[in-house]
């Protein structure tokens, strides 16, 4: 290596240098300078041991990457909200995942559930963030693909979230019963808490939450705050959103002033303000995962699935320069969903109570 010759040379000039002052000067000694002159040769070969492990390191690092591992993947998803980047979402989990597994991430914004799971089903789409009936429904279609995580909002908490209806504070609208005949948003009609389990919520109270429906005018707003908003401006009745985009992201975006919680009453913020009133909440649904398309090398996705369910948290982000701050306070960024901890580790299993929801409300997207 050059490096290495020129720090030889160096080595060899310093010991030469000692050894013409020791015989010049009456105040060193010969045997000093033999000293001096052992220890700089010592140094150097010491230099040229450490090129060495650096360079044996480095090659051992490329050679630990598989030849079959992909060079890059496809990720796909549906924003939360209408205006957000995937890649402004997941910048934190792309850089991980990009170090961690030596590869690119290209990310695929569809428009709806659709193209997402038909991405995944053609194999255009390499890893998919799902809600999890889209994920029912990919799978139910002949996605063949395993879990590599589910969105939680902390280390000690099952992943899940709640479905909440939505009507304006005064619409006089106070249970589910009260959507006869009114104009009702909601998100996709393959979002989970946006439609499958609020279709659970009014088949319960014997209203048909189909497309065709003619017990409601249904509307698909296409995200979870555009179905909140049309709410909140009066274009729809009532409707549905996931837990925290009422009680948290539109307030802290702006976009509302506060919410009633007159369901359970545990959730009201800027009752005086209040533009949104929660009357009904879901059980809770299993968290939203992140899968991998199983057509990928077997190791590569064992690989793929343990990175994202071990460091693509908060704790091993911070503490591995990924982002800045501290756990209350941080530029960290796992998902669409803000509050978003990091992923833990589920299998297909999890899913089940989905699929029960399927079998009650018999959605023909179950099919």
């Amino acid at each position: 290596m050059m490096m290495t010759s020129w720090r030889k040379l160096m080595a060899l000039l310093a010991a030469l240098a000692l050894v013409a002052a020791a015989c010049g000067s009456d105040g060193e000694t010969s045997a000093e300078a033999d000293d001096d002159a052992s220890a700089t040769t010592a140094a150097a070969n010491s230099a040229e041991a450490d090129d060495d492990a650096s360079a044996t390191t480095a090659a051992e690092n490329s050679s630990d990457r598989p030849s079959d591992w992909p060079d890059s993947v496809v990720f796909g998803a549906v924003p939360a909200e209408a205006s957000s980047s995937l890649e402004a979402d997941f910048e934190t989990t792309r850089a991980i995942l990009m170090s961690e597994l030596g590869i690119d991430i290209e990310f695929f914004q569809a428009s709806d559930y659709a193209g997402v799971i038909e991405g995944i089903i053609a194999k255009r789409v390499d890893v998919a963030q799902f809600g999890g009936f889209s994920y029912v429904i990919a799978t139910i279609n002949g996605a063949d693909v395993s879990v590599a995580g589910v969105m939680t909002d902390g280390p000690d908490i099952e992943p899940g979230y709640r479905s909440y209806a939505i009507t304006r504070p005064g619409s006089g609208i106070t249970s589910m019963e009260d959507f006869a005949g009114k104009n009702i948003c909601f998100v996709d009609p393959g979002s989970t808490s946006g439609f499958l389990f609020p279709s659970e919520g009014l088949l319960a109270v014997g209203l048909d939450p189909s497309e065709t429906s003619t017990d409601i005018n249904p509307t698909f707003a296409g995200g979870h705050d555009a179905s909140a908003l049309t709410v909140a401006s009066g274009d729809c009745d009532a409707g549905f959103a996931y837990d925290s985009m009422v009680t948290a992201q539109l307030i802290e975006s702006g976009d509302i002033a506060g919410v009633i919680d007159t369901a359970e009453g545990t959730e009201t913020v800027n009752e005086a303000e209040a533009e949104l009133e929660i009357i009904w909440k879901s059980q809770v649904i299993a968290g939203a995962p992140m899968v991998i398309n199983n057509s990928l090398p077997a190791s590569f996705v064992k690989a793929f699935q343990e990175v994202v369910t071990t460091k693509v948290n908060l704790g091993w982000a911070l503490a591995n320069g990924f982002c800045e701050g501290t756990p209350e306070d941080n530029t960290c960024s796992f998902a669409d969903e803000e509050d978003t901890w990091g992923f833990a580790a589920k299998d297909d299993s999890f899913y089940d109570g989905i699929r029960r929801v399927c079998e009650i409300t018999q959605s023909t997207k179950c099919s």
